[in-house]
């Protein structure tokens, strides 16, 4: 029971990290939304790489690399619970493409659609910040009941043998899938 218990502090203390980090991001959008006057691309090229390291980190959290596909290949019981979550993540991810997509065109065109991206970059914040809680509410909880001692065992193993410290640095753990956002230069001396 101690490695289950181990497993649990682990995954809560890299969701308190994730919402902290969201919190600061969001409050960061919205402060700088309401005074649109001042806000100009380099602020809107921060707040995006501020998003983009976000989902990155996110991406490479234990629950979603070790816990989601535990869950999986353990029980049908979380499959609809999984599919809701990647919903949200897959719309999170049209979101940043999109965003991507508007700041390439405010770059080329130097038409500021302000508004528009930083409504964008709040409503990334808003189904990040609902996919937590639903981790938190329904998956953790449902990983509680499923698991047994044996796989907690295993899973926190795996969460030991991706400490930076086993490794020297955290590895780059790997998904079922990929993200695809567009990549373009963001400031005029970037080629």
């Amino acid at each position: 029971m101690l490695t289950a218990t181990y497993s649990l502090v682990a995954i809560a203390a890299e969701q308190d990290k994730t919402r902290s980090m969201l919190h600061r991001l969001q409050q960061y959008v919205q402060t700088t939304w309401k005074g649109l006057q001042n806000i100009d691309f380099a602020f809107l090229d921060t707040a995006f790489n501020k998003l983009m390291q976000l989902d990155k980190f996110c991406q490479n959290r234990k629950l979603e690399v070790y816990l989601i596909p535990a869950l999986r290949n353990a029980s049908r019981e979380a499959d609809a619970l999984i599919a809701e979550l990647d919903a949200l993540s897959a719309r999170g991810m049209a979101i940043l493409r999109s965003i991507g997509e508007l700041l390439a065109e405010t770059f080329h065109k130097s038409a500021i659609k302000v508004n528009q991206i930083c409504h964008a970059m709040d409503s990334y914040c808003d189904f990040l910040r609902i996919r937590l809680e639903k981790e938190e509410r329904e998956l953790i909880p449902l990983a509680r009941r499923l698991f047994s001692v044996e796989d907690w065992f295993t899973i926190a193993a795996q969460f030991l043998s991706d400490s930076p410290e086993s490794s020297g640095g955290r590895k780059q753990a790997g998904r079922p899938y990929t993200t695809a956002v567009v990549m373009r230069p963001l400031s005029p001396h970037a080629n």
